[in-house]
């Protein structure tokens, strides 16, 4: 098991590279986030009076929770804070231009732009919704709430006739 990550490491990760940049970001909010699953980190902003203004960094639980390496987790807080460098710096939304690819670069991490060490999904308890008149797979949810609501006001796609449940794993 590798370490678990803390929101003040995470803080202070950001608070060294900001300082040692030249372009501090301690005011900038950090959230660590259970919902996000295949999105690691996030950088958020927004657009106030013609300027653009930081809002949050955001990263996964499952990031920090010692599934991965402490180099990874590095990697991933180091490039949500090149986006906010290079977006802040320029007042600009570069995305992973070439802009933004150099500052990882500069920061010694790599320009690739998506998180490659993907862990597979647990498989999670939903509900698949069947035709009641042929038994074809309609659809499938996780809600219960959403799927009463599809059985009480829709009606099958190839039968139209009425719409089933079943509780299944996916």
């Amino acid at each position: 098991m590798n370490k678990i990550w803390s929101l003040e490491d995470v803080k202070k990760l950001l608070a060294e590279t900001g300082k040692k940049e030249g372009f501090p970001c301690d005011e900038v909010p950090v959230v660590i986030s259970t919902k996000m699953e295949k999105t690691m980190g996030s950088f958020y902003f927004r657009m106030r009076g013609g300027k653009m203004e930081p809002h949050s960094f955001r990263f996964s639980a499952k990031l920090l929770n010692g599934t991965y390496s402490g180099e990874i987790v590095e990697q991933v807080i180091l490039h949500e804070f090149a986006h906010y460098y290079v977006n802040m710096r320029d007042q600009v939304n570069h995305h992973h231009d070439a802009v933004f690819k150099e500052a990882c670069r500069s920061l010694g991490i790599s320009d690739h732009t998506y998180f490659r060490e993907f862990v597979a999904l647990v498989p999670k308890k939903g509900y698949l919704l069947l035709c009641a008149s042929c038994g074809k797979t309609i659809g499938r949810r996780r809600r219960i709430d959403a799927v009463r609501k599809i059985v009480r006001t829709k009606v099958s796609s190839c039968c139209h006739g009425k719409i089933k449940i079943r509780e299944d794993v996916f």
